[in-house]
């Protein structure tokens, strides 16, 4: 029987590339970008699953490249011939414009433990700009309103408990990828993660049992799958999670042509790939099947009533798949993960991502109902889903298992998401300044920008939600403007918020400072040589300065005689300037200092010597 997940191949240590990082007095050669696919667990044993992750490994001249940021994964994924989306990228591909809300909450069945899982996840959803998610316990989670502020991320073991099964490097990584994914899509959903004890069908069927029983779960992914098909009537779970109404999503598997547990499971839905193409706006201008996507029919489980039509090419028995989404890592997700011993940024792609993609849809749009299983998800042609019309995974018989075309297909099923044309879509928010330093009882006016994914300013800018942690330090109005409180103190975050998009700025408030200032008077003379020009210097004390300032003057002409009276003042001194009686003519600028302790401040002047 066919594998469809083959072994981890371990990935070339990091080098530092001193050609693009030294300094060279010639201009270095651009570097020769590669990129290598790797799949992150290993085959499975009977009666266990293997996870459906594939990461791609961009290499420059040889040495695997590590990105510290998504805007440089962006630029070398473009280099090495790879698209890599961003949570704004995937939505506006798909034309998500919906955010869900706290109280839809979608779970995360997966094997081993990641203790990064939360911290990893909160630098996604920041460097992304998605609203930031809360740590929380699972009784938090489930008493949470669709009016709540913050969404939610609770972590607990198969049965519900908090003590986790030991760490796995692999399904870590296949963690990061369903939580990201999940966030990309909902960014107001709330998350909860099921770690099984180990990648058996029989924990990860009580994680998923656990998993279903918690109220608000609307829709569960499963990222992973058998290497061959298996009797759901051995392992219920899925089955039962499903009529209870709930969305179960499953993985395909990455191995092409060949059927995969519990993708296979008859309420199950599951989730084939497509390699997901978009134009320099962000929208999508096609999809195609990916050839690693999995597909087939189920020696074992029968067919979902969605699925009993006239002329299937399974017959009785469930087809695989139902349905699609991006997952080709030529068109993968950016994620933030220790991958192969690096913490970064990197790209992931197979039917582990649409598997997550497609489930957190389910739950932002309100799952589905009990009593219809899958049925507003059926084959007919009436659903509302992108048909996915070209590439295959294979060669087989009938050909509609491998091959995607009009309607149903084995690669795509009834095809991916389709929700509305993409145009300017809120994607960021900029704020401006976007860091300022207030006197203490001072203001700042902050101003909001919307942009749409392309980084544009929106032709119709929203409305904006103005907020504050400065507490004491200060308030912010609806309108933006900062007003410091009588603390110093800061930095303070000013935030601007539009349908859960926000953007932030920096805010410090600082005590005045005792200082003073100078002023002379004339700023100019003129005298004959051998005569005596006089200034007045003044000493302007500034919040509440009273030290002594020093005087001293540079720019004078040589031979001449100058005198502060008095030398070091608070006030007003008078400056003279006698002039030799050889004196050469000319204009003379003059700098005049003044110095108490560290504070230096000086006033310029102008002299003219004539004949």
């Amino acid at each position: 029987m066919r594998l469809l997940v083959h072994r981890f191949a371990p990935l070339m240590a990091a080098a530092m590339l001193i050609a693009m990082l030294g300094p060279s007095s010639t201009a270095a050669a651009s570097p020769t970008w590669s990129h290598r696919d790797s799949r992150i667990c290993g085959p499975s044993a009977a009666d266990e699953a293997a996870c459906a992750s594939v990461a791609r490994v961009l290499y420059a001249n040889g040495a695997a490249y590590h990105a510290k940021s998504p805007a440089d994964l962006s630029r070398v994924a473009r280099a090495a011939a790879s698209v890599s989306y961003t949570a704004v990228g995937i939505r506006s591909a798909y034309g998500i414009a919906a955010v869900g809300d706290p109280s839809r909450v979608i779970a995360i069945i997966d094997a081993y433990d990641d203790p990064n899982a939360y911290s990893n996840l909160s630098t996604y959803r920041s460097a992304m700009g998605l609203p930031a998610i809360g740590n929380c316990s699972l009784t938090t989670l489930t008493g949470l309103t669709s009016s709540a502020k913050t969404p939610c991320f609770a972590k607990v073991n198969q049965t519900g408990g908090t003590k986790y099964p030991v760490a796995n490097s692999g399904w870590a990584n296949e963690i990061d990828l369903d939580l990201q994914a999940a966030s990309a899509v909902c960014p107001m959903c709330s998350i909860v993660l099921v770690e099984a004890s180990t990648a058996s069908f029989s924990n990860l069927g009580t994680a998923i049992t656990t998993a279903s029983g918690i109220p608000h779960v609307l829709a569960i992914s499963n990222s992973y799958g058998s290497s061959g098909d298996v009797s759901g009537a051995s392992y219920p779970a899925w089955d039962n999670a499903a009529k209870k109404g709930l969305a179960v999503m499953a993985s395909t598997g990455d191995g092409g042509y060949g059927a995969s547990f519990p993708a296979s499971g008859t309420y199950v839905i599951a989730v084939g790939g497509t390699t997901l193409a978009v134009d320099g706006a962000g929208a999508r201008t096609s999809e195609t099947a990916w050839s690693g996507a999995g597909s087939g029919c189920s020696s074992y489980n029968p067919a979902g009533s969605w699925q009993v039509i006239a002329g299937s090419p399974c017959g009785t028995k469930k087809a695989m798949a139902d349905l699609s989404a991006d997952a080709d890592p030529s068109s993968g997700l950016q994620i933030y993960t220790t991958y192969n011993g690096t913490r970064g940024w990197w790209i992931f792609g197979g039917t582990s991502l649409s598997s997550p993609l497609m489930g957190a849809l389910y739950a932002m749009q309100g799952g589905y109902d009990a009593t219809t299983l899958a049925g507003p998800y059926a084959w007919a042609a009436s659903t509302p889903y992108y048909d996915v019309t070209s590439g295959s995974n294979g060669t087989c018989s009938p050909t509609e298992l491998c091959t995607a075309g009009t309607g149903w297909d084995g690669p795509t099923g009834r095809g991916s998401i389709q929700l509305a044309a993409v145009s300017q879509t809120l994607a960021s928010i900029s704020v401006s300044p976007s860091s300022a330093s207030i006197l203490v009882n001072g203001t700042q006016q902050f101003t909001a920008t919307g942009l749409a994914q392309n980084g544009s300013p929106l032709a119709v800018q929203p409305t904006f939600t103005w907020a504050t942690n400065a507490s004491a330090g200060g308030s912010i109005s609806a309108t933006g403007l900062f007003t410091a409180g009588s603390t110093a103190g800061g930095p303070y975050t000013v935030t601007a918020t539009s349908d859960a998009v926000q953007g932030s700025a920096s805010v410090t408030v600082t005590a005045p400072v005792a200082d003073f200032s100078l002023s002379v008077s004339p700023a100019s003379q003129s005298v004959k040589r051998g005569a005596t020009a006089t200034y007045t210097v003044t000493v302007n004390p500034l919040n509440g300065f009273t030290g002594s300032v020093d005087l001293s003057l540079t720019g004078a002409p040589s031979g001449t005689i100058v005198t502060f009276t008095p030398t070091s003042t608070t006030g007003s001194a008078s400056l003279t300037i006698k002039t030799a009686a050889n004196t050469r003519q000319g204009n003379y600028s003059l700098t005049i200092k003044g110095v108490s302790g560290t504070l230096s401040h000086s006033v310029p002047a102008t002299l003219k010597v004539t004949k």
